[in-house]
């Protein structure tokens, strides 16, 4: 078995251990919100809409939140396959999770291929507040990024940005 694969099944029964635990507690106003069509088995079932802040081709499912408003927002990007972004900041920490293709990511205010890092499904990292990346989907890429909002993109060149 593979260590992502591993990984997966770990952190599935932890998580059942804590839903177990939090119900065989004594709150009765324990409550649990359940997205079975947003597993990333069924990505298909999502609705799908495309990002104003980034180069055509870019989707986001909004899970959790407003990533606009204060507060914990999650949401899901899709993109097509050799989907470029180029450098860019947000003002929070990000958590990301790939969980399909295979997404490259580096650090820095130029893309630099040569620095780039690349994450396949079941990778987790989490990119500090106002540090510059950009980013490459080698194939078609979902990745899952959860903060706490408000949250807003600015280009490191402004050129960049395709709201100008």
């Amino acid at each position: 078995m593979s260590k992502s694969k591993s990984l997966y099944i770990f952190l599935m029964l932890l998580c059942g251990g804590f839903c177990s635990i939090g119900q065989a507690d004594s709150e009765p106003d324990l409550k649990m919100v359940m997205m079975t069509n947003y597993l990333a088995t069924d990505p298909e079932a999502i609705k799908w809409e495309p990002v104003k802040s980034a180069r055509r081709g870019m989707r986001m499912a909004k899970l959790h939140g407003d990533p606009q408003k204060p507060g914990l927002y999650i949401y899901r990007l899709k993109m097509p396959a050799a989907y470029k972004m180029p450098p860019h900041i947000f003002a929070e920490d990000q958590t990301i999770t790939v969980l399909k293709g295979t997404y490259w990511s580096g650090i820095g205010e130029k893309t630099d291929p040569m620095s780039l890092r690349e994450f396949n499904p079941g990778a987790f990292f989490i990119i500090k507040a106002n540090a510059p990346r950009y980013t490459w989907a080698r194939t078609e890429v979902i990745i899952q990024v959860s903060g706490m909002g408000p949250s807003k993109i600015e280009y490191v060149a402004k050129g960049d940005d395709p709201r100008n």
